[in-house]
């Protein structure tokens, strides 16, 4: 039952991911204010916490004392496994960019996407994953001689940073560097996965409740009034998962989800999604695309059905699409 719930946090984190992206066409195209806009920035808004619970469900596992293994042992169990479907996805996603142009894909197309460690709007995050990855083995004897009280401030210390470097990359223009010092920004997510896991005394789930509903409300309404007073993207900045409300969201989610023990019949549901659950975020983006172009934008109709509707159809045929790649013995290590 101790990994029932981490396999949640993944499971859900994953599907929130998909409605983090069709809602957000509508939160960028639609005239701020309108009722489609406001369903779109109130989806949006709801599951900003999914890509920091990914983070700090990986510092929960990776950074778990019971796992002592080698360097060595750790970098051919764990790289492996993320490196190749970095490599594999990167190549279709530059490929699926230059669709309508395939025969001019060039060479220089791959270096430039691996040197911006952007290669499709979703794979930063691969990227910055494999970077902290590098470092854990030598995180590992830090976090575990370390009092817990003082990882606590260093966590702290750490958030403060990121959020001011946060706002100063959006309201100065002043962009991150090379993909390779993204990590350091998702740091303290880490370490705080680590200690929420292995706390023994955890705030009420009423308290962790009350948090994530206020703090959803309040980016909702910062994204509004920055949005309004500034431009639609000067309001993101209170989307973004350093920003000050977004921290305390993603916390608290982690926080419910470690007090919630899902029902045994949805165990071995829940397991299958976590499970899929890479292979659902890197397929997601062709379908979502694929939807747009030739069905329906969410942001030229009713938001508020949609967006949940379109949703629930990404989420099931990447699901599908993660399942039989799974089942395929010479694939399945792409997912």
């Amino acid at each position: 039952m101790e990994m029932a719930w981490m396999d949640a946090a993944r499971g859900f984190s994953v599907l929130a991911v998909v409605l983090l992206h069709v809602a957000g066409s509508v939160v960028a195209q639609t005239p701020i204010g309108s009722l489609d806009w406001w369903f779109g920035n109130l989806y949006a808004s709801m599951v900003r916490w999914c890509v920091p619970v990914f983070v700090m469900v990986s510092g929960a596992l990776l950074l778990d004392p019971a796992k002592r293994e080698g360097i060595a042992a750790f970098y051919r169990k764990r790289l492996a496994r993320i490196f190749i479907p970095l490599c594999f996805w990167t190549v279709v996603y530059v490929a699926w960019n230059h669709r309508a142009a395939i025969g001019a894909l060039r060479v220089a197309d791959f270096r430039e996407a691996i040197a911006r460690g952007w290669p499709h709007y979703h794979l930063w995050f691969m990227f910055m994953i494999v970077c902290l990855y590098i470092f854990v083995p030598y995180l590992r004897p830090v976090v575990w001689h370390t009092r817990r009280r003082d990882l606590w401030w260093l966590v702290g210390i750490l958030f403060l940073f990121a959020g001011i470097n946060e706002f100063n990359r959006v309201f100065t223009g002043n962009q991150a560097g090379l993909f390779i010092n993204w990590f350091l920004q998702y740091l303290p997510y880490f370490l705080c996965g680590h200690l929420i896991n292995t706390s023994t005394r955890l705030p009420h789930p009423f308290a962790s409740a009350c948090t994530f509903a206020a703090t959803v409300f309040l980016t909702a309404m910062g994204c509004y009034w920055l949005g309004l007073s500034e431009g639609i993207d000067k309001g993101l900045y209170f989307y973004g998962y350093l920003s000050p409300f977004v921290i305390p969201m993603s916390v608290s989610a982690m926080l419910l989800f470690k007090a919630w023990t899902p029902p045994t019949s949805d165990d071995r549901f829940i397991g299958a999604l976590a499970a899929l659950s890479m292979g659902i975020y890197l397929v997601h983006p062709i379908l979502l695309e694929t939807i747009r172009e030739y069905v329906v934008k969410p942001e030229n109709h009713q938001a508020f059905a949609t967006v949940p509707l379109i949703t629930v159809a990404v989420c099931a045929g990447s699901l599908a699409f993660a399942w039989i790649v799974h089942r395929i013995p010479a694939l399945n290590r792409v997912i």
